[in-house]
């Protein structure tokens, strides 16, 4: 890779960034300033940003911003010598928080960037909920009791639909992703979403690390709802009319 080639390519994508005042004649009250570039510029340094994460990180990612490119450029600039002073020779994966799947990061994002990460797991416990409720047409329980119903290994009956990762071909398979993934959303629910919901800050201390955790271990389980296949005895539920929920009050 061409390193400097790619540190101008990042630098100048954050210069199409930057702010600058409108003239006085065309401000107004909600709106004075402007991005340096034009729409049709910035997405196409956007393009070339996605292609240096690529080859840094070895994947693309969903969207592009300044904070991602300001990442980029500190790992292409100072990254490798910092690690070296600090005897870290490979920095290991690490997680960025839009990436996880978006039922969870989208409920989660004006909390977790707020600061309140403990209401940024909350609400994407509940988008997480009212999405899986809304793929299975069952808004009658939620949360523990849906997910171990939805992935039970009984077959279908009316009003009870289930979700299927894979199908009876392999009978150890099949019980071992059903059960697994009923058993990660039930640990997510009781372990993570009820104290967060119940338990004071002070009594439950949910660390910011934790709650990133919590984040991944709820995209996880979204991944598994997202791609699972509905068998129902019943007509097809519409999943594709379900709004995401963020919530509008935060956990007490």
């Amino acid at each position: 890779m061409d390193v400097a080639w790619a540190i101008e390519q990042l630098r100048h994508y954050l210069h199409l960034n930057e702010r600058v005042a409108l003239p006085p004649s065309e401000q107004t009250s909600n709106r004075k300033t402007r991005k340096v570039g034009e729409k049709s510029e910035i997405t196409a340094a956007e393009h070339v940003v996605e292609a240096i994460s690529i080859a840094v990180y070895g994947e693309g990612r969903r969207w592009i911003n300044p904070e991602h490119a300001e990442r980029l450029l500190w790992e292409l600039t100072d990254g490798v010598a910092v690690r070296e002073k600090l005897g870290l020779t490979d920095p290991g994966p690490f997680i960025e928080a839009d990436r996880l799947h978006p039922w969870v990061w989208e409920a989660a994002e004006a909390h977790w960037r707020s600061g309140n990460h403990r209401a940024a797991v909350w609400a994407a416990s509940v988008n997480v909920n009212s999405r899986t409720q809304g793929k299975v047409g069952n808004h009658r329980v939620g949360e523990s009791k849906l997910l171990q119903q939805v992935f039970g290994l009984g077959e279908p009956t009316p009003g009870h639909p289930r979700l299927r990762l894979t199908d009876h071909a392999n009978p150890d398979l099949f019980k071992d992703v059903h059960l697994g993934a009923s058993a990660l959303g039930q640990g997510l629910y009781a372990a993570v979403r009820n104290p967060v919901n119940h338990v004071t800050e002070e009594a439950h201390g949910l660390s910011e690390t934790e709650a990133l955790e919590a984040l991944a271990g709820f995209s996880l389980l979204s991944r598994w709802i997202d791609r699972a296949e509905v068998v129902s005895v019943d007509p097809a539920p519409h999943a594709d009319t379900v709004e995401s929920h963020t919530p509008l009050l935060d956990p007490q």
